[in-house]
């Protein structure tokens, strides 16, 4: 039997999504996962937009266009039954497996009704922390596994991914995109990983051209072909890059960027003792079930697989004093620069007496040790960045090379935005939303619920939402989201004029229709204020920050605040909405010269 490769996800390759698979899921809980329930789950996920087919009929193609219209279940019955799928509930299997795959769910029709497990309902609290769901995720998916058929031991599979990429990693260090995508999805029995650790030692020694014809040998010899399609030579990469964004998410890898190049991955040097204690419990290879039921029971005990440092007062202990050293080693270097409110919670935490801690204490204080270590790395980030033309600089020339935006992804855009609002240095706070890792390097998006960065100034308040999505794509992920972030923190912050401002390289015409009918008319009950800004718009203001900084001129937020009350009052002047948006750019000339 022909090998194959392991992968976490096909249909949702960014985690970000799988929240959203499993909400609509969650609607059938406790209904038999039939055929008929796998075609209602994915006729759910065409209603709620979390998925749409290719090919929608004519009469409701204005509907999905129109996200202030509901789809019914009726109508998304009716586009599922028209894509003519051979087999349609095939679809709903597809899209369900996944959650099955990452111990979010139970679906399968030979096991009955539909579970959510603790891990899956643990992800859809408000609270969640997505970085532990996904870390208990990873430490169980494994294959074979009694819920997957491709992946069985007739192919060659015993592994614990999660696992067996943490010992190859210990014996090689830091690897490279390419060695990560060859040698990762490869890797499918943990008896290999000495030999992958020895294949990716010879790998380095070769030159570029030797490693394209290293590749192509590998992978033949892998698959058992001796030509292969264009999917067997792209999938290492495909799923390589999957894996890397789901195994960051757990903040056990941290994955390090080249300035627009290819990224690389290495073990967290802050988690190195839990890593330690998990690569002496766990080999890599896959757990033996006696039985579908044992498997499903183990995938849905939250407390299992055991963590070392969860249980142990010793371990934990270790764990704790370990993180203190690099705490001790970070504050070193950033004292001078820091609030006297960290220097003292630093000695605060510096006098609790960890060994006569017992293990719930422990493990709360290194939660503490972790919160305040990030805290720490950020506030002397933050310092650096304040009023530094320089970077400001580096960051106006990446926005305005093409070439380089390409290789800019959706996050790093969001976190250049709020990199050149705290250099701009007038605000109460600037705080983005994204989930970062243990060095302060954002991993993942913002919640559902929570715009993509908050402002907070002295005269007004703000939300900002960045986006690299110029397609109509646009339009279904960003105009009603935005508005309704904006809604939300109007409510919450109504002692001050609310703004959002929203960033991309190109507004598509619908995403401006909505935001002008938001300002111009209402949105739920009132006038919003949304000042949506093109690429080049948002590099003119900056480009403006420069000149006076340079001339010594100062900058302040009340000068920010009339720039977009200018573009807001604008609606009234222009007779549509993309003319108001074309206007901008003359608003910014406008202002630009009051001030310059």
């Amino acid at each position: 039997m022909k090998k194959i490769l392991w992968s976490i996800s096909t249909t949702i390759r960014n985690p970000e999504r799988v929240i959203k698979f499993l909400k609509v899921l969650k609607q059938l809980e406790g209904e038999e996962f039939s055929g008929e329930t796998q075609m209602k789950f994915q006729t759910l996920l065409i209603k709620n937009r979390f998925y749409t087919p290719t090919n929608i009929p004519r009469q409701y193609q204005a509907l999905f266009k129109d996200l202030t219209q509901d789809i019914s279940y009726e109508v998304a019955k009716e586009v599922f039954d028209a894509q003519g799928y051979e087999d349609p509930a095939l679809r709903g299997r597809t899209s369900a497996a996944p959650l099955g795959k990452l111990g979010f769910a139970i679906a399968k029709r030979s096991l009955g009704k539909v579970i959510i497990t603790p891990l899956g309902n643990l992800y859809l609290s408000s609270d969640a922390d997505v970085s532990y769901v996904f870390f208990k995720s990873m430490l169980k998916l494994q294959f074979p596994n009694p819920l997957s058929d491709d992946f069985s031991e007739k192919r060659g599979f015993d592994i614990q991914p999660f696992i067996a990429t943490m010992h190859l990693m210990r014996r090689t260090g830091r690897l490279s995109q390419a060695e990560f995508s060859l040698f990762v999805p490869t890797l499918i029995n943990y008896k290999d990983i000495e030999n992958y650790a020895q294949r990716i030692a010879e790998f380095r020694k070769l030159s570029s051209e030797e490693k394209d014809a290293y590749t192509l040998k590998f992978l033949k010899e892998f698959y058992g072909e001796s030509t292969l399609t264009r999917e067997q030579e792209n999938n290492p990469f495909e799923y390589g890059d999957n894996s890397m964004r789901y195994f960051r998410l757990t903040k056990y890898f941290r994955v390090v960027k080249d300035a627009f190049g290819p990224w690389s991955i290495e073990l967290e040097p802050s988690r190195k003792q839990e890593i330690e204690q998990l690569l002496s419990l766990y080999n890599g290879s896959a757990k033996r079930f006696s039985s579908m039921d044992e498997y499903v029971k183990y995938i849905s005990d939250i407390h299992v697989p055991v963590l070392p440092w969860e249980t142990d007062v010793a371990k934990s202990r270790e764990v704790a004093q370990s993180l203190l050293r690099i705490i001790e080693k970070d504050y070193s270097g950033l004292q001078s620069a820091l609030p006297s409110e960290l220097k003292s919670r630093h000695e605060a935490l510096l006098s609790v007496p960890i060994d006569k801690l017992e293990l719930s204490a422990l493990r709360q204080h290194v939660e503490k040790l972790r919160a305040f270590r990030l805290e720490l790395l950020l506030a002397g980030r933050d310092r650096s960045l304040r009023r530094n033309i320089g970077e400001l600089k580096t960051i106006v020339s990446i926005f305005k090379d093409r070439s380089k935006m390409k290789k800019v992804d959706p996050l790093d855009f969001e976190h250049l935005i709020s990199q050149c609002l705290k250099i701009l240095n007038d605000e109460i706070l600037i705080k983005p939303n994204c989930i970062f890792d243990d060095e302060g390097k954002p991993i993942g998006f913002a919640p559902g619920n929570k715009a993509d960065i908050e402002g907070y100034y002295e005269s007004f308040n703000s939300i900002i939402e960045a986006t690299l999505d110029v397609t109509r794509n646009q339009v279904y992920r960003e105009s009603m989201p935005v508005m309704r972030h904006l809604k939300d923190f109007e409510g919450k912050y109504s002692d001050k004029p609310a703004f959002c401002v929203f960033i991309a390289p190109k507004v598509h015409d619908d995403t401006i229709n909505y935001f002008w009918y938001a300002v111009k008319h209402e949105f739920q009950g009132g006038k919003q204020k949304i000042v949506a800004l093109e690429l080049v718009n948002f590099v003119s203001i900056l480009e403006c920050f420069i000149t006076l900084a340079e001339k010594g001129k100062p900058f302040t937020h009340k000068a920010t605040m009339s720039l977009y009350d200018l573009i807001v009052s604008d609606v009234n002047h222009q007779s549509s909405s993309v003319d108001w948006l074309r206007n901008v750019s003359e608003n910014i000339s406008k202002w630009e010269k009051s001030l310059v």
